[in-house]
């Protein structure tokens, strides 16, 4: 096309030229034939979509506005194609239609999207943005996807699908990975990136550095994290993300230099505590009054009353609280009382290491606790599985000590299916019923068996069935 146009404007500048010229027979007829030669090279031009050339016209001019063409062409959808099949003419549907089926299929269904883009071209284009929202990325597309979203270390070169990716999941990423090419991904998608879920062994301080940025951030997990991790730096970059909601602390390491004046972010609501905290931490610090929700596990230096110290700061905010396994420094009752503490909770979550059948006595069990969901861990050591038993929470539910409960799941590792099936089907039968006098429709009522992977089955139908 280059030298059609080269050959059209140098035709063009023939024909307008003012100067006479004397002609022979060969000349008029040398004229002839580059007239239709011109007329045909425009019809090429106008079927292409581009303009007529004129005499200023240049290769190089040219040549620069078929790579932008090219380039706005490759980026926009195009419109709906009629595909001809014998002699009828069969139209698609139309883009909006395709994305608004498209829009129908959960969002984490990477299969399926990516089984669209492969339809045909305008069905790529349709579903490559929902392709990319929530990228699925392992080990063995890494490396691949490092190099499509950020092609080089600096910023010359950019791709516009870095601006479609909302969730960024590093978690199944170990030893493939490092901290450059995760600080390239974030520097990259920091436009659009709602969610954050770091590696295990590839991140560090330039991290840290290029979240900063990420001003749309909603959810930082930083959990699986085995690196050594400053807590003056972790809040110095995050301390400005107007909309970080969640976040989660590396539950390896977090290095605590007794440094307890923090900046939080401002809209914080949820806050898993792990790792290496100190107990000056837990005492001193002022935790945001936006804080809805806590999670606390793998502390192993956190004492019993710096845990107390800090619950009955968050005694009247929190809504759920989440006490997982592998605090050794909790005894066996630490939390008998945290129904008492805690008057708000609708959502509870503790290792029956820490509590004991008198968790649910009339002394630590107040009348109207709006609790409605019980979810009772466990560490699997010996004896464990005798601390509290279906019962306790029968006579609780019944004296409507817990009368809005609906929700109860148990550890595999208590024993209860096995040991005490009949007491879980009267249990069963109390929740559906408080749920049928509040005229409730029962819908997730029952007890539940979950494992160590977090599946759970339903060892009781509930209210429906």
């Amino acid at each position: 096309m280059p030298i059609a146009s080269e050959l059209s404007g140098s035709l063009n500048a023939l024909s307008l030229s003012n100067a006479p010229v004397p002609m022979s027979d060969d000349d008029e007829e040398l004229l002839l034939i580059g007239s239709k030669l011109l007329s045909l090279t425009n019809d090429l031009l106008g079927a292409a979509n581009l303009p007529p050339p004129s005499t200023a016209t240049t290769t190089t001019s040219l040549a620069a506005d078929m790579e932008q063409r090219r380039s706005i062409l490759e980026l926009t959808p195009p419109p709906s194609p009629v595909a001809v099949v014998g002699k009828k003419k069969l139209v698609t549907l139309p883009m909006e239609l395709i994305c608004l089926a498209l829009d129908f299929v959960n969002p984490r269904d990477q299969k399926t999207f990516a089984a669209a883009s492969k339809v045909c071209r305008q069905w790529y284009f349709a579903a490559t943005s929902h392709l990319y929202c929530y990228p699925k990325i392992t080990s063995q597309n890494y490396l691949k996807f490092v190099s499509t979203i950020s092609p080089t270390s600096t910023a010359v070169k950019t791709t516009p699908l870095s601006s479609l990716i909302r969730r960024l999941d590093l978690s199944r990423i170990v030893h493939e990975g490092k901290p450059s090419f995760t600080a390239r991904l974030l520097r990259r998608t920091h436009t659009s990136l709602e969610e954050f879920v770091a590696p295990q062994a590839s991140f560090g301080y330039i991290c840290l550095v290029a979240l900063s940025h990420c001003k749309k951030l909603r959810l930082l997990d930083l959990s699986l994290v085995s690196q050594s991790v400053s807590l003056d730096s972790l809040f110095i970059n995050i301390q400005d993300l107007p909309h970080l909601l969640t976040l989660k602390f590396p539950r390896s390491s977090i290095f605590d230099r007794g440094k307890v004046e923090f900046r939080w972010p401002a809209r914080i609501e949820k806050f898993s505590l792990a790792g290496g905290i100190s107990n000056s931490f837990l005492i001193n610090a002022t935790i945001p009054p936006t804080l809805k929700e806590l999670q606390i596990s793998h502390c192993p230096f956190a004492k019993n009353a710096s845990i107390h110290n800090l619950l009955n700061k968050l005694s009247q905010q929190l809504t759920s609280l989440s006490v997982g396994y592998n605090i050794p420094c909790l005894p066996y009752n630490a939390l008998d009382k945290i129904l008492i503490m805690c008057p708000n909770l609708t959502k509870l979550l503790v290792a029956v290491d820490y509590i004991s059948c008198h968790m649910f006595d009339e002394d630590n069990t107040p009348v109207g606790h709006p609790l409605r969901r019980l979810d009772l861990d466990s560490s699997g050591n010996l004896g464990i599985e005798h601390k509290v038993s279906p019962d306790e929470v029968f006579i609780a539910v019944a004296e409507e000590r817990l009368s809005e409960l609906r929700i109860v799941r148990v550890s595999k590792k208590l024993g209860w299916s096995v040991r005490a099936q009949s007491n879980m089907e009267d249990l069963v039968d109390l929740l559906e019923a408080k749920s049928e006098e509040r005229g409730e429709n029962g819908a997730g009522v029952g007890v539940w068996e979950f494992d160590n992977a977090g599946e759970e089955r339903e060892t009781f139908r509930g209210f429906l069935g």
